[in-house]
């Protein structure tokens, strides 16, 4: 099921990605957007009862009535841009809108597409992705800056046999079965090690001709192996990966998340669907 789609943005550069991506998603399932627009800073940032972990706390500018009014501005003209024709589309925006409300509105919709962080200047690491990858129980997809058209034709999907990504699997599955062709990529591990061909077995049951892959980055860091997976990917010209998220709290790294769940986000050239 992919009917609700929650698309965030904080009016900046994340408001086109993030849309952009919610309608092509729309297009694909039939789907309607529901468009929120988070201010920057105080209002949109740390709330009661979301633990942030002390890196993903957002890094903002001190930022006045003006220049919230013109992100505000942003969001909006972006929703009537792409949003706005979409079937059964709807747009919020308040002063007051929290992380709080964009978990609430997450925890009630299908999926949440948001803008890839770190592209921002007034809002370098928002704690936004953090709280929903980690506080809405739903599958999160990040936008690339630059806007792809179509369908999700061909699906690389990064297993290790972890609960993080099965659980990513399973929100994926609505993109796996309209896809022609699906990568079971193994990263470090041997494909055994791990259950891939138990894996491409059951889904074969359910319609899905996935084959197995393997590469080896060695004994390295977790960003070389993220970025193993990134280049893999990019080389197989992939229309979506799929990977777990992982590490949360790390310190020196990028949202306070594990290094390759943190590399993959900052550098991802394709749509990303996440969940932990």
């Amino acid at each position: 099921m992919m009917k609700s789609i929650l698309a965030v943005s904080e009016g900046g550069p994340d408001a086109a990605m993030s849309f952009r991506l919610a309608a092509r998603v729309a297009a694909e399932f039939g789907s309607a957007v529901d468009a929120l627009h988070l201010p920057v800073g105080p209002a949109g940032g740390m709330v009661g009862g979301l633990a942030m972990s002390g890196e993903a706390m957002p890094l903002i500018m001190n930022l006045d009535d003006e220049r919230l009014e013109a992100r505000a501005a942003e969001s909006e003209r972006a929703y009537k841009e792409v949003l706005a024709l979409v079937k059964g589309s709807t747009y919020t925006a308040a002063k007051t809108a929290t992380l709080d409300a964009m978990v609430a509105m997450g925890r009630c919709s299908d999926i949440l597409v948001l803008g890839r962080p770190g592209a921002d200047p007034e809002n370098v690491a928002p704690a936004t992705v953090e709280a929903a990858l980690y506080e809405c129980a739903r599958a999160v997809m990040i936008a690339p800056p630059v806007a792809s058209t179509g369908m999700f034709d061909s699906i690389v999907v990064a297993w290790n046999g972890s609960f993080q990504a099965a659980r990513a699997l399973e929100y994926s599955l609505p993109f796996l079965e309209k896809a022609s062709k699906v990568t079971l990529l193994v990263v470090g591990s041997k494909p055994d090690d791990v259950g891939a061909s138990y894996l491409a077995r059951n889904l074969a049951r359910d319609g899905i001709n996935a084959t197995i892959d393997a590469i080896d980055p060695g004994a390295v860091s977790g960003r070389a192996r993220g970025r193993a997976l990134l280049d893999y990917s990019h080389g197989k010209g992939a229309d979506l990966l799929v990977m777990g998220a992982y590490g949360r709290g790390q310190v020196l790294s990028f949202l306070g998340l594990g290094g390759a769940t943190g590399k993959v986000i900052s550098s991802c050239r394709v749509p990303l669907l996440m969940a932990h």
